[in-house]
């Protein structure tokens, strides 16, 4: 009788540690396939507000759509500093003022798209949207001979029908974590610096302007930038800060 109980208390305690080993087993798989599942569903198309990373490193960007007066004393701070930005063209601006852009590119810093129409493309059709999309594209590669991948949207403006045919375009929509809203016309030159050294942060996309209608954005550059740098930041493009880390798309 002693024997059977030992028996029996063999086979109970094998059978609950086989059954432990085939759940595992199970499990395994379960999650194996659901990794790969995951892997091979396209994700959702996006707008990059900033980037996930740890270090001191933040991308300055300027709009230009209209005027003469601005870009000029923006291009050489950032000459005189020896700062590099992302720069997001209007179609029409390009082709007006072609002197610009060419400058721009050649001062190496890097050319994206503003689109061509300065609309709100939530308010279109797919079709429209391309049609935008490529003129500003065209405009962007006659005068200057780059092809830009990234683009922000005028006024910001996406939907979830906008960031499809964008992204499927083979654009990146680059959006910003930290406004100087030099574009507010109440807005003083200190509040301007100030609003982008307390916002900024590691992997900040800056914007900034420089459009005639952003008139104290000369002013308030060269102090944005050296007070950033006191802070300990390094200023990059856009696709560079992509190098540093994902996308973080709020």
């Amino acid at each position: 009788m002693r024997v059977f109980l030992l028996d029996y208390k063999k086979i109970k305690r094998n059978f609950l540690l086989g059954a432990l080993l085939l759940t595992t087993v199970i499990l395994f798989f379960v999650i194996i396939q659901q990794k790969a599942v995951n892997v091979d569903t396209d994700p959702k198309p996006h707008a990059i507000y900033k980037v996930a990373t740890k270090k001191p490193v933040v991308a300055l960007t300027f709009d230009i759509s209209w005027g003469t007066k601005v870009p000029g004393p923006v291009l050489d701070i950032l000459k005189e500093k020896q700062v590099k930005s992302t720069f997001f063209l209007s179609g029409p601006w390009v082709k007006q003022h072609p002197e610009f852009p060419k400058r721009i590119a050649a001062e190496g810093h890097e050319l994206a798209s503003h689109g061509n129409e300065h609309v709100n493309y939530s308010e279109h059709d797919q079709e429209w949207i391309k049609t935008d999309i490529l003129a500003a594209q065209e405009s962007i590669k006659e005068v200057t001979g780059v092809t830009p991948n990234l683009i922000r949207t005028p006024n910001g403006d996406w939907n979830d029908n906008v960031l499809k045919v964008i992204t499927g375009m083979n654009y990146k929509v680059i959006q910003w974590s930290d406004d100087s809203l030099d574009w507010k016309k109440d807005r003083s030159v200190k509040q301007i610096i100030d609003r982008v050294l307390q916002k900024v942060h590691p992997g900040a996309i800056i914007l900034m302007h420089a459009s005639d209608t952003c008139d104290r954005t000369p002013e308030a550059l060269p102090a944005v930038i050296d007070g950033l740098r006191q802070q300990g930041y390094n200023l990059v493009t856009v696709s560079e800060l992509l190098d540093y880390g994902p996308g973080v798309i709020d």
